[in-house]
């Protein structure tokens, strides 16, 4: 469907609703026949815009051609009331406002697909419905949302952060920093990593081909479970894998070790065939992946293998962090503080020795 104001104007026509959508500056009024204003002099119906205060951009007609519905079903059965557009607060000040403006401006930067739908509705979304829709967006409301989640919990921090975003966009002048608390991700569980040995044996034990094919990419590659089925490897040397569509964005993994590369031949792609990807988020398939190879007697968790690859990375090819972040497809500061944590006292010793074995240069 066309989204401008000359498509929807066609559309309402067509449908007779007697309502226009406008664009004045850069927002959207409607514009009918309509009742005088309360306390108006004039006594008989005229031409009048009604102020949506949205942008006019394709989310924004998309509003609009909605509200000029309603408002000729209202027209139309003679209930049309004035206070539904004048009694609202300072419409380019309230929560909901600016809430719509913030949504607006995320997708249009960040592209709208199945994946950045869930981003934002488990990030942004279950924030920002903490507030109340139809107060001004000030200082007093912003703090009073943030500090009314648990202390010192990865709620309050993302609320805090999420909140501060849309304070900026708005222009509101408010620190929510000092109320983050304490909560840091370093505190997160160390996970017990599988050893190299651990994961050929599970590798060989997996009777399905296109999963084993699956479990083999995401181990050799550091791969995040979901990007396996958006990644080509190459056949010849050094059989470089090319990530599509990841988290952050494409780019190229190196095998380790490349034995495993050469031994599974993974250039030979047998992704599972029947899984269809049409709508389906990342975290769904990551989440279909993590049942199949559970099926198939894997015992850890699937992104297990990416953080060991992370930690082999390290101790075993000693690949320079900013080098490994970028194979991995994240900033030297989240490798660092991600998987820093899970160096075991047996890493740190083999690197010491190594160092202690190695000739003075």
């Amino acid at each position: 469907m066309k989204w401008t104001v000359e498509a929807v104007n066609e559309r309402l026509k067509a449908g007779k609703v007697g309502v226009k959508v406008e664009q004045r500056g850069d927002r959207l009024s409607l514009r009918a026949t309509l009742p005088p204003k309360p306390g108006s002099k004039k006594i008989i119906w005229h031409q009048q815009y009604l102020s949506l205060g949205i942008y006019a951009n394709p989310a924004g007609l998309q509003r609009a051609e909605a509200e000029a519905k309603i408002v000729g079903g209202l027209l139309a059965r003679d209930e049309f009331d004035w206070s539904r557009y004048l009694e609202q607060k300072e419409p380019t000040a309230t929560c909901s406002y600016w809430v719509e403006k913030f949504k607006q401006e995320y997708f249009a930067s960040n592209g709208d697909d199945p994946t950045k739908q869930q981003t934002w509705k488990r990030h942004y979304e279950a924030c920002f419905n903490k507030l109340p829709v139809n107060e001004n967006l000030t200082p007093e409301i912003l703090i009073a949302t943030a500090t009314a989640t648990p202390a010192n919990t990865w709620t309050r921090r993302t609320m805090c952060q999420r909140l501060e975003q849309l304070a900026k966009l708005a222009g509101v002048k408010v620190d929510l920093k000092k109320y983050q608390g304490s909560y840091s991700s370093t505190k997160q569980i160390i996970r017990q990593l599988p050893s190299e040995e651990e994961i050929v044996a599970v590798r060989d034990a997996i009777a399905h081909p296109e999963w084993q094919w699956v479990f083999g990419a995401i181990a050799c590659f550091g791969l995040r479970p979901h990007e396996a089925f958006f990644c080509e490897i190459s056949s010849n040397y050094p059989h470089t894998c090319a990530i599509a569509e990841g988290k952050t964005g494409s780019r190229i993994a190196f095998p380790l070790p490349l034995e495993w590369i050469q031994e599974w031949r993974l250039w030979e792609n047998k992704k599972p065939s029947r899984v269809n990807l049409e709508g389906i988020t990342n975290k769904d398939l990551g989440n279909r992946i993590y049942k199949a190879l559970k099926r198939y007697g894997v015992k850890f968790k699937t992104y297990d293998l990416r953080h060991s690859y992370a930690i082999r990375a390290a101790t075993k090819y000693k690949v320079p962090i900013i080098v490994a972040a970028k194979w991995m497809g994240h900033s030297p500061t989240v490798h660092t503080n991600t998987y820093g944590k899970h160096l075991t006292e047996i890493d740190h010793l083999e690197i010491f020795e190594r160092l202690n074995n190695s000739p003075p240069r």
